[in-house]
């Protein structure tokens, strides 16, 4: 997938795939319940399940449950006094049981792109084992305008993975407001106050933070940045992180962006090849993914340069092929199967519950160092 400053990049709930949100729950006493409405959210906590597990219960799906997690559900939800919404239990008789995600990219070969298939992976694997199907819409934001399927949308909700500007992005979004659906987004950064969307994302400005200073050790005075054409907002973060590191260094080392077109293999080693001619070579190279990274190092060797020796190199990602170089490629490891799980999870809580309880989740990356630093 392309991006005009570059590609995105995303772990799971407690209890499931491992914690990575932002913010702190509490369940409410049975006296605060008294005062105000209790939420789902609320007795999962009290009862040390996640809410997929509560919505299951209430809804007699219990399948495999355990029957001590079905009486310790059932005890807290007397406790606290919850009460499903009214409104969403009536919704829910006239449910699809399907759940739509919307891709906006303008690569025909989208899901070619590890991170969307580890999204769409995580997502689709959640919704099935709760029962619900889910339709895949891939096209470019060119496309979009015009296209009849988002117009005919029958769904229980929406799922979003968008790139292009802000504006672009915004317009994508409030189209698919107007279906009143309510909405998960990935690796989102844009803010609607008061909307019904939930934004999903991994901490993508730290990672380019971590990649920065792992470069930084090595005393690095040329920093280059790959980024695909096309705009992914995570791309947009990872280039804001490093630059904020570099040019807080004192001394500031020179930091320069290099676009690569579509960001795939050879297009990444052409736009790479043409800055080498016109400026030399840099000391280190910063990937806006892992597959950048690769091409790179592997044209860098070409041209007869060793690293670490003669210069460094990170990615993004570390999906299975980081581990395939030589050296291993030092990168930021994303939890994007995790955040796909994740958005599943919150959708289907939305259903039941009537709204979402956290409108941004966001997941920490971490930097895993391999020979190429």
């Amino acid at each position: 997938m392309k991006s005009k400053l570059n590609r995105r990049s995303g772990s799971s709930r407690a209890g499931k795939s491992g914690p990575a949100t932002v913010g702190k729950d509490r369940a409410k006493s049975p006296s605060e319940g008294a005062r105000g409405h209790v939420t789902l959210r609320e007795v999962a906590i009290a009862a040390g399940v996640s809410p997929m597990s509560v919505s299951n219960f209430i809804n007699s799906r219990r399948g495999a449950m355990r029957p001590e997690t079905r009486e310790r559900i059932q005890a807290e939800i007397d406790r606290l006094g919850y009460r499903p919404n009214a409104v969403a239990r009536n919704l829910r008789l006239s449910r699809r049981h399907s759940i739509d995600m919307v891709i906006v990219d303008d690569a025909s070969l989208y899901l070619a792109d590890p991170f969307t298939t580890h999204i769409v992976a995580g997502l689709g694997n959640c919704l099935n084992r709760n029962g619900y199907g889910l339709q895949l819409q891939g096209m470019s934001a060119e496309a979009f305008e015009t296209s009849p399927l988002v117009r005919n949308i029958r769904s229980d909700g929406i799922c979003v993975l968008l790139s292009g500007p802000e504006a672009t992005r915004r317009q994508v979004i409030d189209t698919l407001r107007r279906l009143e659906q309510p909405i998960v987004a990935f690796q989102e950064t844009l803010k609607f106050r008061g909307a019904d969307i939930c934004n999903i994302r991994q901490a993508d400005r730290e990672g380019g933070a971590m990649v920065a200073r792992e470069v930084l050790r090595r005393k690095a005075r040329r920093v280059m940045m790959l980024v695909p054409e096309v705009t992914w907002p995570a791309i947009v973060e990872r280039v804001a992180g490093a630059r904020a590191i570099i040019l807080a260094a004192k001394p500031a080392p020179e930091f320069y962006i290099v676009s690569c077109g579509t960001a795939e293999f050879d297009e990444t080693q052409k736009a790479l090849a043409r800055d080498i001619d016109a400026h030399g070579y840099p000391d280190a190279i910063l990937a806006g993914n892992d597959q950048m990274g690769i091409a790179a190092m592997k044209l860098m060797a070409a041209h007869g340069r060793r690293v670490p020796g003669d210069f460094a190199i990170t990615g993004f990602n570390a999906f299975e092929f980081w581990k395939f170089t030589d050296p291993a490629l030092t990168t930021i490891r994303s939890p994007a199967y995790e955040m796909g799980a994740r958005g599943g999870e919150e959708i289907l809580a939305r259903l039941t519950s009537g709204a979402f309880d956290r409108r941004e989740i966001v997941y920490p990356v971490e930097l895993q160092r391999g020979g190429s630093t």
